[in-house]
Formats: structure tokens, sequence, C-alpha cells
């Protein structure tokens, strides 16, 4: 069999399959390129990534092939957990490690973990954030980042957002270590300011592992150097999580073509929900009648 023959099955065999890839990304590279490195170790063509990662930061980034493009979304607004470094008597202007790092003046005096673990209260459940300068969020159409490096920051509103648990782990002054579960949308380089901030002793994010997106792990994750075909899982890994319902097999075919299907008794009528047969998911599911039935609102296969 030739090389080129062989590159088009393998090809084809991964563009047959829907799934995801969970890479855990290194320091210094950005999200875009780890996707370039696996997509041109698979060549399958372009691959879609759940929620970005700063260069500053490693750990979990999950890439979506084929048809699992179609719950990208989704995965994106999963729950985060990280691994939190923060560096107390210095701020920067990218909030992070990555920025020009500005010392206090005067100096700021150790703090006391009592006083820390007082003050992470206000940073805890549904909170009101402001998005770092640096930052994707858009401002009246324009990104915060793109105008900061142009020399003319501008500043987004705050936004609500839920931290679930944020718990001290380790700290020795000047460095503080937290592990942060947390809706999408939270900036945990924003904790790190505002936790700076409210002490009155400054602070910078200075490392950040994201540890899990849903119910995807760290210990899920390849490096981007040694991902192959059979790094790609079903998507069944993500969706594990959601509402579920279980369809015989005998009426696939009527989920394939739309058709309405009658809810079980007590079936909640939730959104997501998916439907799925022999433990396989087959399409994501709206109910209709006031719940009695389903049919398919976006199929997977």
């Amino acid at each position: 069999m030739s090389e080129s023959t062989e590159g088009t099955e393998a090809t084809e065999a991964a563009e047959a399959q829907r799934g995801l890839i969970v890479v855990n990304k290194p320091m210094g590279l950005t999200s875009r390129r780890a996707l370039d490195q696996v997509e041109r170790r698979l060549e399958v063509g372009p691959l879609g990534h759940c929620g970005t990662l700063d260069p500053l930061a490693t750990g979990v980034l999950v890439l979506v092939v084929g048809k699992a493009r179609k719950i990208q979304d989704l995965i994106v607004r999963s729950e985060k957990e990280y691994d939190v470094v923060v560096t107390f008597g210095a701020r920067s202007d990218t909030d992070d490690a990555e920025g020009e790092i500005i010392p206090t003046d005067p100096p700021a005096e150790p703090v006391a973990l009592e006083q820390i673990e007082a003050a992470l209260g206000q940073f805890r459940g549904e909170i009101m954030q402001v998005p770092p300068t640096y930052s994707a969020v858009k401002v009246d159409g324009r990104r915060m980042h793109r105008e900061a490096r142009k020399g003319k920051p501008i500043e987004a509103k705050p936004r609500p957002v839920v931290v679930h648990s944020l718990d001290v782990t380790e700290y020795e002054w000047p460095r503080l270590r937290m592990m942060l579960r947390c809706s999408s949308g939270t900036y945990a380089r924003a904790i790190a300011r505002d936790l700076g901030a409210a002490l009155g002793v400054g602070g910078y994010m200075s490392a950040l592992v994201r540890t899990r997106v849903g119910n995807l792990t760290l210990e899920d994750a390849c490096e981007p150097e040694q991902v192959e075909l059979d790094s790609i899982r079903g998507i069944e890994a993500a969706l594990s999580e959601f509402a579920r319902l279980n369809v015989p097999l005998q009426q696939r075919h009527m989920l394939m073509r739309g058709q309405a299907l009658h809810t079980p008794p007590g079936f909640p009528a939730v959104d997501p929900c998916f439907a799925w047969v022999d433990d396989k998911v087959v399409a994501s599911i709206a109910f209709i009648d006031g719940g009695t039935k389903y049919r398919t609102k976006r199929l997977l296969v």
C-alpha cells in the first residue's frame, strides 16, 4: 500500500469519527498553536477547541473532531476547575505574569492567612467581575486586548460569574495557591487582581493549570506531540453529566428522521438532554407537547 493511500485512509477514518481530544497544553504555547499541532499530526482537517488557555497557562484543552463540533458550545459553557497561584506585593497590567510587573510602593507587608481566608468570602458564589484589560471580551464591538495593545485600553462593565468553590491549598508569603471551581467566563487572573486589591497589597496570577472541563480531567489528557487517532474519545465522555434518555434500538430510525416519540412517564423535560441508543449518543432532543413527546433537535451521528 502506498504512503498516499495510507494517509487517505487515515484521514477518512478520523473524519468518520466524532469525538474529543483532551490535550495537556504546555506553557508558552497558545491554544491555537496547540490545536494546529494536533491537526498536522492527525491530518483530519479543521478541529474546534472548547475554550482557550492563555500562553502562561497549562492544562486541559478540549478539541472536537467531526460532528462533535455540534456540541462545542456546550462544552465551552461547562464548569471549569483550576489550580491557581497568586503572587502578592505587585500588580500586572495583564493581571498575570506575562505583563509588566509593578511592585507596590511602599513594599507590601506580609498578610496573615486568616486575613486572606476572610477576604476570599467575597469571591465565592455569584459575583460581579470586571474582565482583565487584556482579554478577548468585546466592548462596543472591539476586543479589549487589541485596544490595549494599541495603547487605548478600555474597561468592560462588571458581569456575573459563579465561583462554586475557592480554597487555599498552600500559602507562604508572597505566594498563595488555590483550587478554583467556577462557571465558564470566570477569569482566574481577575480574582488574583481583585484579591490583592481587597487585601491592599496588590496581586497577580503567576501560574495557572486548568485541571478539569466538565468531567474531562487532566488525567484524561495527552501531550500535543503525542496525539494519535486512538487519542480521540467518544463524545459520551463529555455528555455523561447531562440528562440522558435511553431510546430502544428499534426506535433509532425514528430519531434519525426527526419523528416525535413519546416521553417515558415521569421523565423531566430538561434542556439540554441527549438521546442514547446502546450506550451511544445519537442526538440532542427537544421536548414538545408539554413534555409528553420529544424529537431530535440536532443529530450527532
